[in-house]
């Protein structure tokens, strides 16, 4: 069973509250069914069935809050779901951690540590050292 830290502050923020009901289900079903490591797969029929029918692109406001970056065509990395589910990646990210290890591997295999730059002063030398 996947585990989640889930902002219990949420539902009080403003531009969450400003979400139509279907965008607030589409913000819990994407960070809920991503990977420990922060990637997700973007599938019409999933979200469809999961999200009461929702249809159309993520919106906008859900792809800057949780930082999504596109890897390839159905896949996504969520940059703001890794840092608040681990902290910020300079002080909470170690390879002593298997799971943090991992995730760090994957992120420097799909070349998104250009978004860490903490990864190049740290953790290079960690997974080498």
């Amino acid at each position: 069973m996947k585990k989640r830290f889930l902002d219990a502050d949420i539902n009080n923020k403003s531009w969450f509250r400003k979400l139509t009901s279907e965008e607030k289900v589409l913000w819990y079903y994407i960070t809920t069914s991503c990977t420990y490591d922060g990637f997700w797969e973007f599938d019409t029929s999933a979200i469809e069935f999961y999200c009461n029918g929702y249809k159309g692109d993520i919106p906008e406001i859900i792809q800057v809050r949780l930082g999504m970056i596109k890897t390839d065509e159905d896949q996504y990395f969520l940059k703001n779901w890794i840092t608040f589910q681990y902290g910020a990646l300079a002080s909470a990210l170690t390879k002593q951690v298997r799971t943090h290890q991992k995730t760090i591997e994957r992120i420097i295999r799909k070349g998104l540590a250009e978004h860490f730059p903490e990864l190049e002063s740290n953790f290079y030398e960690q997974l080498n050292g």
